[in-house]
């Protein structure tokens, strides 16, 4: 156990200050660090990889620095390999394309946050996941169903929120180089200083390569494309002992991908060399972001916060002869007073403005499709106002009951009613519930870029008509805290939760083998899921996590006034986790072992809606890591995907790219085999 002692004036001033940035960005209680104290800072033994809050009153499931670790963790799309409750695959098996799955639901439902701090929205949507290096990260909270109404109107599944690394609070110097077998290398650069009294600047660079483009299958396509990825972050704090506290940050990013068809199957003297099917992704992104808060009055609590992000965007994607090109200009803003009344009632109210331009084309040149080059232009501007009133009493009730009303003049008013319930029946047993409403604006290009790497045929004729989505999400959860031995606890957690849109923009691949329909909701789409979490550490050292969730996803599409219900496709209906972690005394050696099993997903159908259904078969994967720790290093050796499991075939006509039936979207398992990979964590310096 590692002690900073502080003096006491310091140590106040952090515990002011945690509570101060806790209101004005929109944390419960829950989020303030329990080791601060007025005496001493106190840095406790190191937390199991994923932990349930105990006192936030929705489901939420926090990553901690641990459990990032149990992998190499090199985007935030691959830190959760260790979770039941998000699911990680690949749009397509060209790409190289990451996306996630919540409740049963495509990543784009969720809510990405940065600090809370909407992050990677719209034309980012799909390859955020991918662009947040796991070094850079603190924690991860993943909160499901219902959420906080303060930051928008747009969480449909859930909210998923990234801590980043504080200037004033880690290493003045960390790296991390990483490299694997199949040509990934990788380095990760986190530095901190103190400026002045009350001003700290941080820096976070991020680079990688893949280099060792291969074609293990012998489908003559790159089974990953070559890449070249940078991203850089430069962060200020100013945190004043009256109370003002200031963070700024500036972000920029550049990524580069290609590939396609795989160089060493052709000679390139062949004079139709340049025909082959390649595929080139040119993504950049640029951000600036503030967040003030100031203590106001004498009340205990009450805080007032201002904050303001700039973003633009620029996607260009190559598919063969499809191409997409698009730019995205957004700026948010929210304003936001936090205060109490008595010691049970807490309230938050404000105002936000968000501004979204995006202008977008998409073109295929397959001469059987002659789809000419299409505009995909539109303008939101939306203004909104909140409010949001918090009930605690003894830590035994939480009611938290918010309302938004926004604007937006693209689809006009928009109500947003939510609300979470948490009851300490006793203090081994909690229940919670939640119930609300989320939004989203489509882009159904660039929120399905996977379709690109098809021969389909777009029909984009109703897309600029498209309605906003629109879903209801209901879920309750059970958590039961049993003492077991020495001291320890098992934790048995059940949830339920079940999302029924109202409105959604359905991707219709099914009714015709050769096209793509968007349009509308006119029917049922909804989705249950059912999850069981159990931990539990039988002694010092060996930390057990097991988990099975179970997803029944409906979508309906619809032909000529015909409606046809059916499970939604490319979607696991089960998954089971256990995750096996043994640390030596100090944490010298680690040794982690997960183990999934991933259940059939339904295959789309390629004869019309009244194809034989088809699943695909379940598969296990498996994962290792050993590390060895030392007070400056940290030496890590592992494999992913151990037993080097890949789906067969993952490209329909691979042979003939540019006929009619290629398609390679229809991905429901690893296309990449077995990795091992090694890497070194070297930290400079001391904690501020």
């Amino acid at each position: 156990m590692n002690i900073y002692h502080k003096k006491e004036k310091t140590a106040a001033l952090l515990l002011c200050i945690a509570h101060a940035a806790a209101a004005v960005a929109g944390f419960g209680p829950d989020s303030i660090p329990e080791a601060v104290e007025l005496q001493e800072v106190v840095i406790g033994k190191a937390r199991p990889g994923t932990v349930l809050s105990r006192f936030s009153a929705n489901k939420t499931e926090l990553v901690t620095t641990t459990g990032m670790a149990k992998m190499a963790c090199c985007n935030l799309s691959e830190s959760f390999e260790n979770s039941a409750t998000v699911t990680v695959g690949f749009t397509d098996a060209v790409s190289g394309t990451r996306q996630v799955q919540l409740l049963g639901l495509s990543g784009i439902y969720s809510q990405l946050l940065a600090e809370n701090v909407p992050n990677m929205r719209g034309l980012f949507a799909t390859f955020g996941w991918s662009y947040i290096p796991g070094s850079w990260l603190e924690s991860i909270q993943v909160s499901k169903g219902a959420s906080s109404v303060v930051n928008g109107y747009e969480s449909v599944a859930g909210q998923i929120n990234m801590e980043f690394k504080k200037p004033n609070y880690t290493e003045p110097l960390f790296i991390n180089a990483y490299g694997d077998r199949l040509g990934r290398y990788e380095a990760n650069i986190t530095s901190a200083i103190p400026v002045a009294k009350d001003l700290w600047t941080g820096l976070l660079l991020h680079s990688s390569a893949d280099t060792g483009a291969h074609d293990y299958n012998g489908d003559t396509f790159s089974d990953m494309p070559e890449s070249r990825f940078v991203n850089l972050y430069n962060r200020w704090f100013y945190l004043s002992e009256s109370g003002i506290q200031s963070r700024t940050g500036i972000r920029f990013l550049y990524d580069d991908r290609e590939g396609g068809q795989h160089e060493s199957h052709f000679d390139e003297n062949d004079p139709l060399h340049d025909n082959h099917y390649r595929t080139h992704i040119n993504n950049r992104g640029f951000s600036v972001e503030n967040k003030t808060g100031v203590t106001v009055g004498d009340r205990e609590g009450q805080s007032l916060g201002i904050i303001s992000s700039f973003s633009t965007s620029e996607v260009n994607l190559d598919y063969g002869k499809k191409s997409y090109r698009g730019a995205q200009n957004s700026f948010y803003g929210n304003a936001l007073f936090t205060s109490r009344f008595g010691d049970s009632h807490r309230y938050t109210a404000g105002a936000s403005f968000v501004y979204d331009n995006y202008k977008t084309a998409y073109r295929d040149d397959l001469s059987f499709n002659l789809t000419p080059r299409t505009a995909l232009n539109r303008t939101e501007v939306v203004p909104g106002i909140f409010a949001e009133y918090t009930f605690s009493a003894d830590n035994r009730l939480d009611i938290i009951l918010g309302l938004r009303e926004d604007y937006n003049s693209r689809y006009g008013w928009l109500f947003t009613p939510r609300a979470n319930l948490r009851y300490s029946v006793l203090e081994e047993l909690v229940l919670r519930a939640s119930a609300g409403k989320g939004y989203r604006s489509p882009s159904v290009v660039a929120d399905n870029t996977g379709l690109m790497a098809t021969s389909r045929n777009f029909h984009l004729d109703a897309v600029n008509r498209l309605d906003i989505e629109s879903a209801w999400n209901y879920g309750g959860n059970i958590s039961v805290y049993i003492p077991v031995w020495n001291g320890q606890t098992l934790t048995v957690s059940a949830d339920y939760f079940h999302t029924q849109f109202r409105n959604q923009a359905v991707i219709d691949m099914e009714r015709d083998r050769n096209s793509v329909y968007f349009y509308s909701h006119e029917g049922t789409s909804s989705t249950d899921v059912w999850q069981v979490d159990v931990s539990l550490a039988p002694f010092r050292g060996f930390d057990i996590f097991a988990a099975f969730r179970y997803n029944d996803t409906k979508i309906t599409y619809s032909d000529n006034g015909r409606q046809y219900v059916m499970e939604k496709p490319l979607i696991s209906r089960y998954r089971g986790l256990v995750n096996l972690a043994y640390a030596t005394g100090l944490r010298k050696w680690v040794f982690d072992f997960t183990a999934q099993i991933n259940g059939p997903s339904r295959i789309p159908g390629l004869n019309g809606y009244s194809s034989q259904i088809r699943h695909s078969d379940p598969f296990p994967v498996y994962f290792a890591q050993v590390t060895k720790n030392t007070k400056r290093f940290d030496i890590y050796l592992g494999s992913e995907n151990i037993f080097d499991f890949k789906q067969k075939n993952p490209i329909l006509n691979a042979d003939n790219p540019f006929g009619r039936d290629f398609d390679s979207s229809l991905v429901w398992g690893p296309v990449v085999g077995r990795k091992i990979y090694a890497g070194i964590r070297w930290r400079m310096g001391k904690l501020p």
